[in-house]
């Protein structure tokens, strides 16, 4: 038979335990579920995307996310980046992110190609098209010249003077604002580490979140020490915009991992059988922003099944064949 006074202690500490338990999260609850996606506008993603192993695959490769969405990978076969290209169309203008990389791949004439079919469908004669970038590595710039001459036409350099001026950037780097491409807004965030001038793009239609090299299934590149910290907190920036908003999927704009978890192709091979798919997800964002926590100011070369965290210092040699299998240098 428990006393009056037991009976107040026991209610006592179940109070103080059912305080506790709502108080404090756990630590899964600590990272939020993704929002929902049944808003948005769907699309698809090919089941195979060229790369390098077939001597008949295109030169550019075109896919349609969807009627309004194209995505164009360069061959292998061209370049080994093979980066891929993003177009987007809105009611007043399309944007195409990024010209490519060496080897003279015809971006211009496909480009050419999507907007004459996306107009004759739309009933148009015509649509302003805006160049832009993510950023200003020579594998997503080379085609510029290509577009420089042609006609209702937008150039945006590369350069962060140009591209803060041309999207309305005023306080670099925390500063998130919209460019409308007509009934299309595309919230601009700038995201420098991999590049000082690093742009990324989210759809609102779609849902789609275009990294760029912020964030891909590949090598992670950051090149110099004084970028880590730029790069940590671009990654924080991206997970804090991601958590407020629906996500359908992270496209980037190279894959050189392959299809085995923790396991790249050789940086520069120019053939990816068996390559891992393009797309990402938020989880993943998720675990490269815990793992560069983790890291704080001591970053080191550590693979992931979907990504590998690359402080190009850090290796032996550039380039050089990441540790596998939780192996840190």
């Amino acid at each position: 038979m428990l006393k009056p006074w037991m009976k107040t202690a026991l209610l006592a500490a179940a109070f103080a335990l059912l305080f506790w338990t709502c108080a404090v999260p756990s630590t899964t609850s600590m990272v939020p579920e993704p929002l929902p996606t049944a808003s948005l506008e769907p699309g698809s993603l090919p089941e195979h995307w060229i790369n390098g192993t077939d001597e008949n695959e295109p030169l550019i490769q075109v896919h349609a996310y969807n009627d309004d969405l194209y995505i164009l990978r360069q061959s292998k076969r061209t370049d080994y980046e093979a980066p891929f290209l993003y177009l987007i169309f809105g009611d007043e203008k399309v944007i195409l992110l990024d010209t490519g990389s060496r080897g003279k791949p015809p971006v211009r004439e496909t480009v050419e190609r999507v907007i004459k079919e996306w107009c004759a469908k739309n009933n148009r004669d015509d649509i302003h098209l805006i160049v832009s970038h993510t950023h200003g590595h020579g594998d997503h710039r080379a085609n510029d010249y290509q577009f420089r001459d042609r006609d209702n036409t937008t150039y945006v350099s590369w350069r962060q003077n140009r591209m803060q001026e041309f999207f309305g950037i005023t306080d670099w780097p925390t500063q998130l604002v919209e460019y409308d491409l007509g009934n299309r807004v595309l919230d601009v965030i700038p995201t420098p580490g991999h590049h000082r001038a690093h742009l990324v793009f989210y759809d609102r239609r779609t849902g789609v979140l275009l990294s760029g090299d912020t964030f891909y299934p590949g090598f992670l590149f950051v090149f110099r020490p004084a970028d880590w910290q730029p790069f940590r907190d671009s990654t924080k920036r991206l997970v804090d915009f991601v958590r407020k908003h629906p996500i359908a999927t992270i496209l980037g704009c190279h894959v050189e991992m392959t299809d085995q978890p923790k396991h790249a192709f050789a940086y520069r091979t120019k053939q990816h059988p068996d390559e891992r798919v393009l797309e990402l997800t938020v989880a993943d964002l998720e675990e490269l922003h815990a793992t560069l926590e983790a890291m704080d100011d001591k970053p080191y070369i550590e693979p992931h099944d979907s990504f590998i965290v690359y402080p190009a210092w850090q290796a032996e040699r550039f380039g050089a064949k990441p540790p596998v299998d939780g192996d840190k240098k």
